[in-house]
């Protein structure tokens, strides 16, 4: 299997990777450059993951209405869910897609950049040999400014980095929802997510610390470049809400008004008897 993914992903990345950085003859540009190219392949499974996101969270409220209904009959209640749109495949599908070509970008990085011997051994029987000059790239210069793209980071600069765009970048791209334990859910996990990246770029290499960084702030101007199609699927899907809540009330009775009092005040029975009285006398 391993063999396999080799073939399929991580051998072409590796590749890729080196002749882009034997055109510029930097590394760091490199891992831009092909950064920049995977968010773009993966642009359109992006945005079918946060339309299906939205659409989850605007069916939040009628799937719990279902779950509480149906809670005894398990069968009625996927029948219902499946009329009602849910899927619970759609907002996972893209995520596995996209999940082995991120392995793959992380395993031809840290393959580039040969940080031993032994790395460096194991480089030489992945590269293309029908790509003429690409033996002579390596070992790559993984020098830049005052890091070495093979190391962690001394400084703590990138790991910093990391954890900044990983929140803007996860904030950014969760579905907003109106259910109090999805919201608090989705706030634990804007701050979960950017620690633990944060933890893990202490020991990590900086040239992987990049990778990220750069894959953060392309996520976050695709948000930005998909937020009128974003904000087209939030009218689109929470308009079938609003029209269940208009339906509802134009159905309902509208309560009876109390019939208006009368400004013209009755006369006292004593004073009609009186009267009476009197003109009897006469």
């Amino acid at each position: 299997m391993g063999n396999i993914f080799d073939f399929l992903v991580v051998n072409p990345m590796t590749n890729i990777m080196l002749l882009i950085y034997g055109l510029f003859n930097n590394y760091v540009i490199a891992i831009v450059l092909l950064t920049v190219l995977i968010r773009l392949l993966t642009l359109p499974l992006n945005l079918k993951q946060m339309v299906s996101s939205i659409k989850m969270a605007a069916l939040q409220p009628q799937m719990k209405a279902l779950q509480e209904k149906y809670k005894n009959d398990p069968q009625t209640l996927s029948a219902e869910m499946r009329k009602l749109g849910f899927n619970p495949l759609s907002g996972c599908l893209p995520t596995l897609i996209q999940f082995p070509i991120l392995i793959g970008l992380y395993n031809a990085i840290m393959r580039t950049m040969a940080v031993n011997p032994f790395s460096l051994l194991e480089l030489g029987k992945h590269v293309y040999s029908f790509l003429p000059g690409l033996s002579s790239l390596v070992p790559i210069n993984s020098q830049f400014l005052l890091w070495d793209l093979g190391q962690p980071d001394p400084f703590f600069v990138v790991p910093i980095l990391v954890v900044a765009t990983t929140y803007f970048s996860t904030k950014f791209t969760m579905a907003p929802t109106t259910d109090p334990q999805m919201k608090q859910t989705n706030q634990m996990m804007s701050w979960m997510m950017p620690i633990m990246f944060g933890f893990f770029m202490l020991s990590a290499p900086v040239g992987l610390g990049i990778y990220w960084v750069i894959s953060n702030l392309i996520g976050i101007g695709q948000y930005y470049l998909l937020k009128p199609r974003l904000d087209s699927a939030r009218a689109l899907h929470a308009a079938p809400a609003a029209t269940t809540m208009t339906a509802v009330a134009v159905a309902s009775p509208a309560p009876k008004a109390p019939p208006p009092k009368s400004k013209v005040k009755p006369k006292s029975t004593a004073k009609i008897a009186k009267s009476g009285a009197e003109s009897g006398k006469k």
